[in-house]
This record gives C-alpha cells, sequence and structure tokens, in this order.
C-alpha cells in the first residue's frame, strides 16, 4: 500500500536549514491502522504530506498504492482521503451542507450518495445533527463531519493527522472504533498521527519518528519489548520514551504539597453562565487555596472552557459569586488580570510576529520592560526550548511548540494564577513532561493553578479533580476518590468514562463525594 525508500526532506536555506525527513524507508501493507508516532518537530505532519503527494521529496521516493508520489500525485490524490491537522470545515454550513459540499467537489453522484452518506452518519452516530450548524458541534462531533467529508469517495487509504487532537475519552475511543469498522468493512488502509500514545494498541502497526528519523517500526506489543530491562512491565508510553531518551523518565513528584490551611485564592458559589435558553454551566461551587493544581474535566462541550472564561472575566455570570483574595471578581478585575496568566484552547498568539516578537509584546502587556523582559525571555526560550525557533513567525511552528510559546507568554510575567485549558493538547508525552515539571514548580511556589485536560495521565497531579457533566458537577475529589466514585475503576479514565457514561445513574443527580457514596454503602 505505502513504501517509502531513503525519503529525505529539508527546509529553508543556510543557517535556517532544518531536515524534516532524513533516509526515511518503511511498507504498510493494505488493510493495516498504522500509528505514525513521535516528539513535537519529528516530521511527522511532512511525511503525512508526501504521502499525499503535496510535497516533493529532496532524495528518495514514495510509493502510494503502487503509484509515484510525484509523477502521479494527482491519481494518489483521487484515491486518498486526507484529514490535516486544521481540516477546511465551514463552520456556518450544516452537517448535511459540509458532506454535499466535499461531494460535489469530489464528483459524487447523487445515487451514490443516497446510500453512501445515511451509512456514514450512522457509524457515526451524527445522524440527528445533520441540520446543526458545523460551528456548533463539539470537538469529537467536529472530527467526526471531517472523517465523513474525506471518506465520502471512498479511498482506498486514509490518512489522518493527529484526528483526536482537543477531543475527550470518549469521542477519541468512539473514533477508534469507527475507524476499525470502516477498515474491515471497506478493506481500508488507515494511517494516523496521533499525541495520545494510549491510542497505540488501536493501531496494527507503529512508527516511531524522531528528528527526521524512522527510530522503530512495529505492533505496539514488539515496541514495548523494546523498554524491557528498563522498567516493570513497560507501557507503550514509556517505551516511546526509551526509544527516544535512551531512558524511562521519573515520575515527577511534588516537593511542597498544598496545605490544608494554604489561604483560598478562588471561591466559586452557586456559578450559572446562560445563553439564551441554553444553560452552559449550572450551579458550580469550588474553591481553590494557593499552591493547589485543581482539575476540570469533562467531555467536550461540558462547561469547562465557559467555566473558566468567568473566572477570567471574560465572561460575566448570568448568576453566582466569584471572589478572588476574598473579594468579588467584578471588584478586583483588573488587579486579576494583571496577577493571572492564560493559557487558551485555541493558538491566540499573533501568526504574524515571530518568536521572540510574541514574547515581548505580550511582556510588555503585562508591564515587564526592559532588562527584566529580555532576562525572562532568556528564562522562556530556555525553559520551552524556543531559542531554535526565535526568530520564527509564530505560525510556523509545529502544534506543539505553539503550545509551549503559549505557555511561555503567560508566564513571562510570573503570575500567581495560571488558568490551562488543555494547554498540553496536541503535544508529544516527552513535551508534556517538561510542561508538567513547570507546572509542579509553579504549584510549589504557590502558584494556584486551574487545568483542563483529555489526558487523564495529567490529571493524577491535581490536587483536586472536578467532573462537569452538560455544566453541572458530577463528582469532586482527590484522583484516588475519583476512582472510588468510578465503581473503583483500576484507572482514572475508567473512572471518568463510567461517571459521564449515560448510563451511569450517579450523572444524572447532584454533585457525589466519597464521603456521600460511603454513607449510601456503595
Amino acid at each position: 500500500m505505502i513504501e517509502c525508500r531513503d525519503l529525505t526532506k529539508t527546509f529553508g536555506f543556510g543557517k535556517e536549514k532544518l531536515k524534516a525527513l532524513d533516509g526515511v524507508s518503511f511498507r504498510i501493507a493494505p488493510g493495516q491502522i498504522a500509528g505514525l508516532l513521535g516528539p513535537d518537530g519529528a516530521g511527522k505532519t511532512t511525511l503525512m504530506r508526501h504521502l499525499c503527494g503535496l510535497l516533493r521529496p529532496d532524495s528518495g521516493s514514495v510509493s502510494v498504492l503502487g503509484l509515484d508520489s510525484v509523477r502521479e500525485s494527482a491519481k494518489i490524490q483521487n484515491q486518498v482521503g486526507y484529514v490535516p491537522q486544521k481540516f477546511g470545515l465551514y463552520e456556518n454550513l450544516t452537517v448535511a451542507e459540509n458532506i454535499q459540499l466535499y461531494a460535489s467537489l469530489h464528483g459524487i453522484p447523487k445515487s451514490d450518495l443516497a446510500q453512501r452518506v445515511p451509512r456514514l452518519l450512522k457509524i457515526t452516530l451524527l445522524e440527528r445533527f445533520t441540520e446543526r450548524m458545523a460551528g456548533k458541534l463539539s470537538g469529537g462531533m467536529k472530527q467526526k463531519l471531517a472523517l465523513i467529508c474525506a471518506l465520502i469517495s471512498r479511498p482506498r487509504l486514509m490518512l489522518l493527522d493527529e484526528p483526536t487532537v482537543g477531543v475527550d475519552v470518549l469521542a477519541r475511543r468512539e473514533m477508534w472504533l469507527i475507524l476499525r469498522r470502516i477498515v474491515e468493512e471497506e478493506n481500508m488502509t488507515v494511517v494516523a498521527s496521533t499525541a495520545y500514545l494510549d491510542e497505540a494498541d488501536y493501531c496494527d502497526q507503529t512508527l516511531i519518528l524522531f528528528e527526521g528519523r524512522l527510530l522503530a517500526q512495529g505492533t505496539p506489543e514488539e515496541i514495548r519489548k523494546k523498554a524491557e530491562g528498563l522498567t516493570e512491565s513497560p507501557t507503550f508510553e514509556e517505551a516511546f520514551q526509551a526509544l527516544i531518551c535512551g531512558s524511562v523518565p521519573q515520575r515527577l513528584v511534588r516537593k511542597n504539597p498544598v496545605r490544608e490551611d494554604a489561604p483560598v485564592r478562588i471561591r466559586v458559589e452557586n456559578l450559572v453562565q446562560r445563553f439564551g435558553n441554553f444553560t452552559a454551566v449550572d450551579q458550580i461551587s469550588f474553591k481553590i487555596r494557593s499552591g493547589e493544581i485543581f482539575g476540570l474535566l469533562g467531555a467536550n462541550g461540558a462547561g469547562k472552557t465557559t467555566t473558566f472564561r468567568m473566572l477570567c472575566g471574560l465572561n460575566r455570570p448570568t448568576e453566582g459569586q466569584i471572589e478572588v483574595d476574598g473579594k468579588p471578581l467584578t471588584q478586583n478585575l483588573e488587579k486579576m488580570r494583571a496577577q493571572t496568566g492564560y493559557v487558551a484552547q485555541k493558538f491566540s498568539l499573533y501568526g504574524d510576529l515571530s518568536v521572540r516578537q510574541n514574547m515581548e509584546f505580550y511582556g510588555g502587556a503585562y508591564g515587564v520592560r526592559g532588562k527584566l523582559l529580555q532576562e525572562r525571555i532568556a528564562w522562556a526560550m530556555d525553559a520551552f526550548q524556543l531559542g531554535p525557533f526565535a526568530r520564527m513567525n509564530a505560525e510556523k511552528l509545529s502544534m506543539g511548540f505553539k503550545r509551549r510559546l503559549a505557555m511561555a507568554c503567560a508566564l513571562l510575567h510570573e503570575p500567581s494564577i495560571v488558568f490551562l485549558d488543555e494547554a498540553t493538547s496536541g503535544t508529544d508525552p516527552i513535551s508534556r513532561h517538561e510542561f508538567w515539571k513547570r507546572i509542579l514548580e509553579l504549584a510549589d511556589s504557590g502558584v494556584a493553578v486551574i487545568i483542563t485536560t483529555h489526558f487523564m495521565d495529567e490529571a493524577q497531579y491535581c490536587d483536586r479533580i472536578l467532573i462537569m457533566r452538560d455544566g453541572r458537577s458530577i463528582a469532586v475529589g482527590s484522583a484516588e476518590e475519583i476512582r472510588k466514585l468510578g465503581g473503583n475503576a483500576e484507572t482514572l479514565e475508567d473512572a471518568f468514562v463510567a461517571l459521564v457514561s449515560d448510563d451511569h445513574p450517579e450523572t444524572q443527580t447532584e454533585t457525589h463525594s466519597v464521603s456521600a457514596v460511603q454513607e449510601d454503602g456503595k
């Protein structure tokens, strides 16, 4: 199905030259799901673009479906479905209109659509949403719609560039089950890159890239065996890190755990946010102490980002009270913003400014200037390994390095409260390990950290977790307490799935705590 021979690709000139792919060779058999894994900047997207004939190799060759990627790129593109990281859905069109548009672009006869579209809508569970605007869909539903648009032409090969980034655990599981079903029913081949290494087990083959070179190819079990001797019963992520770094990083540990008597920085009472007749956040209450890492978890559309925006003063609550350092937020808004760092879900920096220019702008906006600003920029360049990209426009960075830049800009003014809205989404495990090292250091120094994440292994670092569903709080407690609430689940991910799934009785009632469950004898 795919054969790469000594594939090499370099971008830039002189000192700016970057070897994105360096002698990559591999084969992928038909009817398989192949996972493409590697740290930020490893060359995954560049490889994807070669596979669909969008880039010309400097040397080497790429054969897809028996066709040469340079001489026969148009033929390849007619038989390949490609969903890039930024797929071109039209947010002002409905689900049905987006599908019709892509069908027209591919010249699909209406007679074929009559059978094809209902089946794809049924598989992806989007049957009830055909008249909804694409811009109103959750992250998981948008990815499913993008998948339908790419599948409409019955491609023999599907290329998916990080299709589950920013998607909650339930939707990710659904997506991979959909892919497996389509592969089996239509004898399709899938190549998918992913930042979630737990997804490797959905793949038949995995390819690990690092600095443009292919380090390993094999089944998930074969990759795990490469870490034997370094750690007991290695996970795929540990094997991945061993291949990249030569060792398995030790688990991060808090040096100064949050004290129970630490001062309360943020207090939220009965918070409500309505948009017309829709209630996005419904009677949420919690408090966050200095030095505490507080996690907001929930499926896409649960109300996490809306809660964040109210806490930052970007949205005014419909009802309820937010206090910062004992004063109402409305009376303390400017002071709150001056001591707050915020990393949004979507990349919100200036793409046409360089990495350094973004830092200089945001540092100045927060009142950091002169020698201190230069010292803070030097710290950020080193801490987030952005030095080699200082002169590069932010828009040209990979998704993972964009996240690093956003985090760096948010920390330049040394805030005492930090909001991280899926700040590590799209970053590789090595980068996430470095991110969390910084986050734990912040918390150890007394900074209050509020974070949303779809990585359940990250949620383990939170002192307390609040799980939301449909705008309401359904569970709150430490990671261990959440596992008990989820039916004594073995992992936090299993507990989360149990709590937010439709058939869990507790998701239909009020917030639960461990003590309440124990009193019920459950």
